[in-house]
């Protein structure tokens, strides 16, 4: 007797596809604070852990992904392919003490491919964001000298996105370990726009950085049982380290003609050492998951900030519950997953005695679908970053976020007599 293992060559080419039409993610902020470092951090998860405000550092990868921790893909069923596709879109509105601006933003949030090699072995592949830029700041200056005023422009744009690819072992019943390469790329693009007037010629300047460089990150879990619980134990770790990138600065006068250029290699775009622990608590109709994510930016130094970044504290809870047992001739609400999260960060942004602090509420929903696997994971999130005291700029933002987990027996195994 021989044993034929066999992928559903359907659904794969359709992973293929999806993966290779969303290589290029779109960015999602808005925030003048993403002027500094590499831009603003985009939060990890995908649907699941994002109705639950981002947490699961100690969640395994079950029915869905949870690339909180790369450890976690040991959780996966053997005969599984789960592909994870998502979409974000943000409503805002910045104010400061004077003014207020509001609008709204929309793009592919991730997507990611997960499966099983062996029983104790598993991993998964996508793109996912790192960081984002986008902002307008207009700013009056004088002339050296004399009193005489111009207005530059300042605009950015772009981010840094991870390819990545993560694999994960299972060493026992209760301990796994993981690991994730990626690759880094994207453009961090800043420009400076001069308006003319009668002393000052109009010019712009374009500062851009190209992203392209490798980065590590690695994580334990470690799960146990009682009578009527599973625990869990989760911990990450990212080393700091510089990334390389081709730094090009760009001179255009008012028509538009290049008037100087220069391209040289740098590394002084860099993150920091980064540490994740989270605690899981499963029963029957819930889930718990508490975390805690400290960054090492203090010592870190980029040329355009003046003040030293200080360290990162992100505090992340969510639940889901699922009141009632699933089954097919249920009313339709009653084979939900209903989701809450909270989130509180201190940024490594800080301006005098005030520290940029982001704060956010989650209310999500996961809506099983045909097989009762796959799901459509739909939440909102309200949150409020920064500050109007000390002429600082407050934003007040809803993320409406559209994940969908496909999740297909996708290895048969059949038998030859």
């Amino acid at each position: 007797m021989i044993k034929q293992t066999k992928i559903n060559t359907r659904y794969f080419i359709l992973c293929v596809l999806l993966f290779a039409g969303g290589i290029t993610l779109g960015q999602n902020t808005v925030s003048p604070y993403s002027i500094f470092g590499p831009g603003e951090i985009q939060s990890k998860g995908f649907g699941t852990n994002t109705g639950m405000g981002g947490a699961g550092i100690a969640m395994e990868s079950g029915n869905y992904l949870n690339n909180l921790n790369p450890a976690s893909y040991a959780g996966m069923d053997s005969l599984r392919l789960i592909v994870e596709f998502g979409l974000q879109g943000k409503s805002y509105s910045l104010n400061t003490s004077r003014n207020s601006h509001s609008g709204f933003t929309g793009n592919l949030a991730y997507l990611a491919i997960g499966f099983k090699y062996t029983p104790w072995l598993a991993g998964s592949f996508g793109v996912v964001p790192f960081s984002s830029i986008g902002y307008s700041i207009d700013r009056v200056n004088y002339v050296e000298g004399i009193y005489h005023q111009y207005t530059s422009n300042y605009v950015g744009s772009g981010g840094i996105s991870q390819l990545y690819y993560s694999n994960a072992a299972r060493l026992g019943k209760h301990l796994s370990l993981g690991a994730t390469v990626s690759y880094m790329f994207g453009s961090l693009i800043q420009e400076e726009n001069l308006v003319a007037t009668t002393i000052v010629p109009s010019i712009m300047l374009v500062r851009t950085d190209y992203m392209r460089s490798m980065y590590v990150d690695f994580g334990v879990q470690y799960k146990f049982k009682t009578d009527k619980r599973d625990y869990s134990l989760g911990l990450t770790f990212a080393l700091g380290q510089s990334l390389n990138s081709r730094h090009s600065v760009s001179l255009y006068n008012s028509s538009g003609t290049l008037m100087q250029s220069d391209d040289y290699n740098t590394d002084y775009l860099a993150v920091p050492n980064i540490i994740g622990t989270g605690l899981g608590i499963k029963a029957d109709k819930y889930t718990f998951a508490l975390d805690y994510t400290f960054q090492n930016w203090s010592g870190i130094r980029y040329p355009i900030q003046n003040d030293g970044f200080v360290d990162s504290h992100k505090f992340t809870m969510g639940i889901e519950l699922n009141p009632w047992e699933k089954r097919a001739v249920n009313v339709f609400y009653k084979n939900w997953s209903y989701r809450f999260g909270m989130n509180y960060e201190s940024s490594y942004l800080t301006f005098g005695n005030s520290n940029i602090k982001d704060r956010s509420f989650t209310l999500g929903f996961g809506i099983h679908l045909y097989d009762g696997l796959s799901k459509l994971d739909l939440s909102v999130t309200g949150g409020m970053k920064g500050t109007q005291s000390n002429n600082l700029l407050q934003e007040k933002y809803i993320l409406f976020n559209v994940g969908f987990s496909l999740n297909e027996m996708a290895f048969i195994k059949r038998k030859i007599n």
